[in-house]
């Protein structure tokens, strides 16, 4: 890698300021960024480029100098040609794309955050400090784009160095793609922790309800009665989501009375019907069909 490119523009305005006789283009360009006038040391920058041709020292200079400007865009197209004209700026620019990022989130541009820290991941995922990691998901949640924020989640996770609210956000991430089953160590681990006793967890819980229900159900249709029993049994024992309670003890009735245990199916159907006392939910008149069919051994005739 080339010294120059990661020395900061302030120490070169002061190494070049030394020789003023041997000033070019490029020098003129520092030393007006170092002043504040940005605007000029760009056009020297590009002056400097029409005399001299691609040069990644300069390209890399106009990255960056956009980049402080706020100018995202702008900056990612210097940034891949400096790499066109010298790989050895891989690293550099990796940085300066980090720096970029951090530029835009002050300012409150997510998007151009999220371009620049796309650009450096592409790069390797190593180039993206844990907190950028972090801020990049999170625009991803933001957008719904559950896909690409789960590997940036899971990629935190592996750091050793994030809180339970990074497996909460893990486990959401799952549920929102698609993995609930997946999902569940995520959702338990967070609700064990203290963090979630001090933030009353309630909403992870009825999101682990939720997925603890579509996980029992993709069991037990799949004929797997013991684990589609137990996390039946977890969801009724938390209460929550209150809406699913009714639907977890009918189809614990359906898988007991699949396996044979009649007198414990019996009081699953029970449930249902304690659970809706008025005796107008969906599953009533199915539940009490069953119950019929367990004490007289025929269904209601029609």
């Amino acid at each position: 890698m080339r010294f120059s490119a990661l020395i900061p523009l302030t120490v070169m305005a002061v190494v070049v300021a030394c020789d003023a006789g041997q000033d070019g283009a490029a020098e003129r360009g520092d030393r007006l960024l170092a002043s504040g006038s940005v605007d000029e040391a760009i056009a020297e920058y590009k002056l400097a480029l029409r005399q001299n041709g691609e040069d990644a020292d300069v390209l890399i200079r106009l990255g960056i100098t956009y980049a402080k400007r706020g100018e995202v865009e702008a900056a990612l197209q210097y940034f891949r040609r400096t790499l066109e004209q010298d790989s050895t700026y891989w690293d550099a620019v990796a940085v300066e794309l980090t720096e970029a990022a951090r530029v835009a989130k002050d300012q409150g541009s997510p998007d151009n955050m999220a371009r620049a820290l796309e650009m450096a991941q592409r790069m390797g995922a190593e180039f993206l400090p844990l907190d950028l990691k972090l801020e990049l998901a999170a625009y991803y949640v933001e957008v719904s784009d559950y896909g690409r924020a789960l590997p940036l989640y899971l990629s935190a996770l592996e750091s050793g160095e994030t809180g339970p609210e990074t497996w909460l956000a893990a486990a959401r991430a799952f549920q929102e793609s698609g993995g609930c089953r997946e999902g569940l160590a995520y959702f338990k681990r967070y609700l064990e922790s203290p963090a979630a006793r001090r933030a009353d967890g309630s909403a992870a819980r009825w999101q682990y309800g939720q997925c603890l229900f579509e996980v029992a159900e993709q069991d037990r249709l799949a004929g797997r009665s013991s684990p589609a029993l137990q996390n039946l049994d977890l969801l009724i024992r938390q209460g929550v989501p209150r809406t699913l309670l009714d639907r977890a003890h009918f189809a614990r009735g359906e898988i007991l009375r699949r396996i044979g245990n009649l007198a414990a199916a019996q009081g699953e159907y029970q449930m249902v019907l304690d659970l809706n006392p008025a005796l107008t939910g969906p599953l009533v008149r199915v539940a009490q069909e069953r119950i019929r069919e367990i004490r007289y051994g025929e269904p209601e005739k029609p």
